[in-house]
């Protein structure tokens, strides 16, 4: 009598087959991770900016139009090592934002390396904000965390003159990549136009995909115009987008 007999893969075999299938996840598990990402970041993106713009109109019920909003008392003035801005930046933060956002966490003034956050760079590597940087920190409900700062006109190298309040956002709080134009980004408000506006507003598509590039000839401040062509592309990163 004849036993049955049941085909069975062998050893080199089952080693060949796990071996395509590690090469294939190796190939496109990154790609699966990075358009997760692009999707999050950009929901979260969207998400926030429709929060702080609504903080902004429900300030000016308050407090009048953005331009009556001290800026003459907060901004323009002069400071120097001795007299930084940071109280400028706390009392404005806490007067036209603070009270109109769902906030899970206010650490004040802080160094970031204090309060778990590593830095900045730009995409091609440069330090934007090292983790020694001090700087007004606020994380959102939604998992956004929110810096407060300023603009500034170096006069000379010990005085600048504060010209306007800058909101830079992580997306993603303390977690990677820390980089700009991926999940750190910066909008402004606008005196002329009563509204919270992305960094960049008024560029063409081409002038803000060639900022956006990971190119070490641009300006350091240049990747955060990336937040302009995000919102120009309907709130999301484009095929084309230099990711």
């Amino acid at each position: 009598m004849k036993k049955d007999f049941k085909p069975a893969f062998t050893l080199a075999e089952v080693l060949i087959t796990l071996g395509i299938i590690g090469i294939v996840a190796a190939m496109t598990i990154p790609t699966l991770i990075v358009n997760y990402q692009k999707r999050e970041f950009a929901s979260r993106l969207s998400q926030t900016f429709s929060v702080l713009s609504n903080a902004v109109k429900m300030a000016q019920v308050e407090y009048g139009d953005v331009a009556t909003w001290g800026y003459q008392k907060y901004y323009g003035t002069t400071i120097d090592p001795g007299n930084d801005a940071s109280p400028y930046v706390k009392e404005f933060a806490e007067k036209y934002f603070i009270p109109y956002l769902r906030v899970s966490k206010n650490y004040g003034t802080a160094k970031l390396k204090d309060i778990g956050y590593s830095g900045y760079k730009t995409k091609d590597g440069r330090t934007y904000y090292s983790a020694g940087q001090e700087i007004y920190t606020v994380e959102l409900s939604n998992g956004t965390t929110l810096f407060f700062s300023y603009n500034g006109e170096r006069v000379d190298e010990d005085t600048t003159i504060i010209s306007a309040p800058l909101i830079f956002l992580d997306v993603n709080g303390k977690a990677d990549p820390n980089i700009l134009g991926r999940d750190f980004f910066l909008v402004e408000l606008s005196t002329t136009k009563n509204r919270l506006e992305t960094y960049g507003t008024g560029y063409s598509r081409d002038y803000l995909l060639n900022a956006c590039a990971n190119n070490p000839e641009n300006s350091v401040r240049s990747n955060l115009l990336c937040i302009t062509l995000v919102q120009m592309d309907g709130w999301k990163f484009a095929e084309d987008y230099p990711w």
